[in-house]
């Protein structure tokens, strides 16, 4: 319950829990005097129902995970925001013939170009409080140096000025302090005040040492690096003073451009297999290592987001080089955020000071920078929030005369194997019609149709950690006639590591949306992610 307390006590939020992965009420509390009239606060969302008579807000857990849910449902919703802290990327683009800097927003709108000069400007880095970017720059014939400047590309000041090449610049925690890579006689690492001042050699090998990313956990502000060993850069670690030197990788591949992600707890780096570069994650002691854009074409520069949910990287998968984000949970989904003829090159997300709303159900415009939210309204829906605002939607499609014919109850399983990653929900109605989910900015809804498959219930499971649909069960109303209130159509146990489902199933859903049993099923067992199993 911890964990839950101390999500409610951040996002001020009325949830009552009966008990860990209990269900219980949710208490709309009062709006602020910013929310728009007629709304009701949903722990860090604002609801406005059609009627307040009839609208409910059901908790169904889960606390142990890092995502809670709530059912909304009982009357139309028309309205449904969240408070959302966003990103934006900072890049280098040659869109004007020459390598500057430029930011802009998660899915590529509002490019400002921040530095507009003849020199090549390369690796920009937010400071940790994103009012600043530092960035190497090189003028024609002479060496690349460190600058800073604000985050409107104001006030350029240099960090060094010297005769050697200075280059990839990351930011301490505290955000007082700079490393960087530097030749001097061969590549080591350095790092000075922001100012310039207070330079320290951080690293004192025969080998070259490069491409430092400095951790954001102030507690223990370890740097990832690149060090060439046998022949190829590999990826280590080391304290902020240099000290406790370990190695992560140990391949025959050139491992480059490692980056933190915002707890400290996984590193991701470029790594050239065969000559396929391809963007690489494991945990920050360099174990599990894994594939992650594994897609042809070049992958590198990866970066994490402040919520470590999403890596952007460069990409030439459609020809030149672009900025791409990919999603670090299942189903691992990527979209392009920048699409001109120009190279953009080495993003960087920050600016964590950027807070906006965003909203679900509205009116046209009302989301985003003036862009039309998913839906103009919804009979109900369930929502999986964490402590950094909304996570995930997930819309109910039932018919305006079927509105008061919704039922939600959650479904609760014991199996020891599975723990808590799945959350567990019986959707009950006349007839439902379809399932659409909002998979996030960038993307269309992912939808579920229902119709033809004679749905007077959908079971949904969630995976507790990302707030995502990983499976739906629909059941076939044709054995399972009347009004709701009936004896529940489901029935769950555990097989070993797997939660066994059992009713009479029209159609099974995978976390793709495809339909696993187009001829139906009476025994589908999940794993510990939500991937179904048919038995017939």
């Amino acid at each position: 319950m911890g964990r839950y307390a101390a999500m409610a006590a951040l996002l001020g939020m009325t949830l009552v829990v009966a008990g860990c992965g209990g269900a219980g009420p949710v208490g709309p509390g009062p709006t602020g005097p910013d929310d728009p009239p007629g709304t009701l606060r949903v722990g860090p969302m604002v609801v406005r129902p059609a009627g307040t008579g009839g609208f409910k807000a059901e908790s169904l857990g889960n606390p142990a995970g890092d995502c809670a849910f709530v059912a909304l449902h009982g009357t139309q919703i028309d309205y449904l925001a969240s408070q959302a802290l966003l990103d934006r990327i900072v890049f280098s683009s040659d869109r004007d013939g020459f390598f500057d800097i430029w930011a802009c927003d998660l899915d590529g709108s509002n490019p400002v170009q921040l530095t507009n000069n003849a020199a090549q400007e390369s690796r920009p880095q937010w400071s940790p409080d994103g009012t600043r970017i530092a960035f190497d720059r090189k003028w024609t014939g002479q060496d690349d140096e460190i600058m800073t400047m604000n985050a409107d590309g104001s006030t350029i000041r240099s960090v060094t000025s010297n005769t050697y090449k200075d280059r990839d610049p990351t930011w301490s925690p505290d955000g007082r302090r700079v490393a960087f890579g530097t030749l001097r006689g061969n590549w080591e690492i350095y790092s000075a005040y922001d100012d310039g001042s207070g330079e320290t050699n951080l690293t004192n090998h025969s080998a070259s040492d490069g491409y430092p990313d400095w951790s954001r956990r102030a507690s223990d502000p370890k740097i990832v690096f690149s060090r060439v060993t046998g022949g190829n850069y590999q990826v280590f670690k080391m304290d902020a003073d240099g000290g406790n030197q370990t190695q992560l990788t140990s391949n025959c591949d050139p491992n480059d451009y490692p980056a933190w992600n915002q707890r400290g707890t996984e590193i991701a780096w470029q790594r050239n297999l065969g000559g396929d570069d391809e963007v690489f994650i494991a945990t920050s002691s360099g174990s599990s290592p894994r594939s992650f854009s594994n897609r042809p074409g070049w992958d590198g520069h990866p970066v994490w987001s402040g919520d470590s949910n999403w890596i952007a990287f460069t990409s030439d998968r459609q020809g030149g080089d672009d900025i791409w984000l990919q999603e670090t949970g299942a189903p691992y989904g990527a979209f392009r955020v920048t699409k001109n003829s120009a190279d953009d090159q080495f993003p960087h997300l920050g600016s964590p000071t950027m807070q906006t709303e965003r909203v679900l159900i509205g009116p046209p415009g009302s989301d985003w920078g003036g862009l039309d939210p998913v839906w103009s309204s919804a009979y109900a829906g369930i929502c999986a929030f964490d402590e950094d605002g909304y996570r995930n939607f997930v819309r109910i499609g039932v018919r305006p005369a079927d509105v008061g014919s919704i039922e939600v109850e959650p479904l609760m399983h014991t199996s020891p194997a599975l723990g808590p990653r799945l959350v567990g929900v019986l959707i009950e109605a006349n007839e439902i019609v379809n399932l659409r989910e909002d998979a996030g900015r960038g993307y269309e809804p992912s939808v579920w149709d229902l119709d033809g498959l004679d749905a007077g219930a959908v079971v949904l499971y969630f995976d507790v950690m990302t707030g995502k649909l990983v499976s739906a069960l629909v059941v076939d109303d044709s054995s399972y006639p009347g009004a709701t209130g009936r004896a529940r159509p489901v029935r769950q146990s555990s097989d070993g590591d797997r939660l066994v489902v059992e009713g009479d199933f029209s159609a099974v859903f995978d976390a793709q949306g495809r339909d696993v049993a187009p001829a139906g099923a009476t025994r589908v067992t999940l794993d510990a992610e939500g991937n179904p199993t048919v038995w017939r």
